[in-house]
């Protein structure tokens, strides 16, 4: 006869999300943690997303939207920075978050191949040296995400952008102290705490928390590297988990409670259309929409476990 097998998670009823919370270092020490491209990648194939966390196999092979991702991240945080310093007016906390993010180092270096006059030519200047200090190189295998298609969205990014930079300034929270917490790509590590006791670990980061003047509201940014932008691209974010997420968690860095978002949509091939570069807001989240969010976490997390 089979052993009674122990009463599974599996089958409780779906708890409340109750809070989302730091997390302790205890809860470091014991809990693992859950990004939302792992918690994307169990709820598009189950098996796929537990087999590709638990074991690596050898590969020579590159991903290479995983990098040109990581590399044009980069590159959107040195365009912030450069607004920090240059249209907000705020050199020394500009200078120490290109130093938290990038290393003393490697900013001064790319700071010495731009010039300093706060123009289009030289915010170009500055993304470009960031690109190159990122060591990314072609493959003769990819066509679309190459240096030169990555340089030219740059391009078409900063045309578009450029002249909003001073009706969206970035979170600082302290003017007279360079080193304070500021809205440039920001790490969070929470806790989801359940009305069964159950907690979940989730971590990520922040691209962007910046002010609409217009508004007067707080909105996070998060920028979207793509083959193509279609409308089912933009719709998708209605109903995005990871911005739902995203403001979630933001909370627990800021110390307030951000419920709208912008995402900036760039073609890493532009094709000289409107599209090359979408911003797409507000995406506003709800209470309850947060609670769909617990939900669907809840529900990847066991079926990971």
């Amino acid at each position: 006869m089979p052993a009674k097998r122990k009463t599974s998670q599996l089958h409780e009823p779906l708890a409340r999300l109750i809070s989302v919370e730091k997390t302790t270092e205890a809860e470091k020490k014991t809990l693992r943690p859950y990004s939302n491209s792992r918690l994307g990648n169990i709820s598009w194939c189950p098996t796929y997303g537990v087999v590709s966390a638990q074991k690596k196999y050898p590969t020579s092979a590159r991903s290479m939207a995983l990098e040109a991702g990581e590399a044009m991240h980069k590159v959107f945080a040195a365009i912030r920075i450069w607004q920090l310093m240059y249209v907000q007016k705020l050199p020394k906390h500009a200078l120490a978050t290109g130093n938290r993010i990038f290393g003393p180092k490697r900013w001064q270096v790319c700071l010495s191949e731009c010039d300093s006059h706060g123009k289009m030519d030289d915010l170009l200047q500055l993304t470009f040296a960031v690109l190159r200090s990122t060591g990314f190189e072609d493959d003769p295998m990819d066509k679309n995400r190459t240096i030169g298609n990555m340089q030219m969205a740059i391009i078409k990014y900063c045309e578009k952008r450029f002249d909003s930079f001073k009706h969206w300034p970035i979170y600082v929270e302290d003017l007279n102290n360079p080193r304070c917490l500021i809205g440039i790509e920001q790490h969070f590590d929470v806790v989801l705490r359940f009305s069964n006791g159950r907690a979940i670990r989730y971590i990520g980061t922040i691209d962007g928390l910046v002010w609409k003047t217009m508004k007067k509201e707080w909105f996070l940014d998060e920028n979207k590297t793509a083959n193509r932008i279609t409308d089912g691209w933009i719709k998708s974010f209605d109903m995005s988990h990871q911005v739902t997420g995203y403001n979630a968690s933001s909370t627990s860095v800021f110390g307030f409670p951000v419920m709208r978002s912008r995402v900036i949509g760039c073609k890493i091939k532009p094709t000289g259309s409107e599209e090359d570069v979408v911003a797409i807001e507000p995406i506003e989240r709800t209470l309850e929409s947060m609670q769909a969010w617990g939900r669907w976490v809840y529900r990847m997390v066991d079926t990971f476990e």
